[in-house]
């Protein structure tokens, strides 16, 4: 399904961006027998309160500052053929899809009700959100992140003195001021092909 918006509409026309997503209808997924296909109950980790207002406290402090950012094609670096790494080999099954015909090469013109496997994780995916946040943690955990301890979503990188929470393409670093310029430019190593999502 296409989805579109404009981002900042309820400020002056100037600011306003259209915004587009194709998004996985989870709500009418079937099984090759045509029956309703039922997901495992897996989700993303919930958002935390307490960190986000930790990371404006952290930001305040002298010497510190923060940032928020948004990830560049969040969900789909994902290939679903990586999956398996990520959850086990039997957690992601093949996923089929139908393109809607604006979306459909020429050549398909005379199939009926053509089909193609589902190659990137996509928005509305049941495993989405989780297939997400395990594929960005270990790139956190790669450039040098650690977990912080019971709080879902917080990192902490030592030598560069800066938190980061991670809730799923939304980012808020804050820390060392002269540091978070520097971590936000290094190239992290995403799927090659992607740009940095920081």
């Amino acid at each position: 399904m296409d989805l579109c918006h404009i981002r900042n509409s309820e400020m002056a026309e100037q600011y306003w961006s259209y915004k587009g997503r194709i998004v996985f209808r989870g709500d009418i997924v079937k099984d090759e027998e045509g029956q309703f296909a039922v997901f495992t109950e897996q989700g993303a980790s919930a958002s935390n309160m307490a960190a986000a207002k930790f990371m404006d406290a952290i930001a305040r402090m002298p010497g510190n500052d923060g940032e928020d950012s948004d990830a560049i094609g969040a969900y789909t670096q994902v290939r679903l053929s990586d999956a398996k790494k990520l959850l086990g080999p039997d957690v992601i099954t093949e996923t089929w899809i139908s393109l809607p015909p604006h979306r459909r090469p020429k050549s398909w013109d005379k199939i009926v009700d053509p089909v193609c496997p589902l190659l990137l994780n996509l928005y509305g995916h049941p495993l989405a959100g989780l297939l997400w946040e395990l594929f960005q943690e270990e790139i956190l955990l790669k450039v040098g992140f650690e977990k912080v301890k019971s709080w879902e979503c917080l990192y902490f990188h030592r030598s560069k003195q800066l938190f980061l929470s991670a809730y799923v393409d939304d980012y808020k670093m804050a820390g060392k001021k002269e540091n978070i310029g520097p971590i936000r430019r290094d190239p992290l190593p995403l799927t090659p092909g992607t740009p940095c999502y920081y």
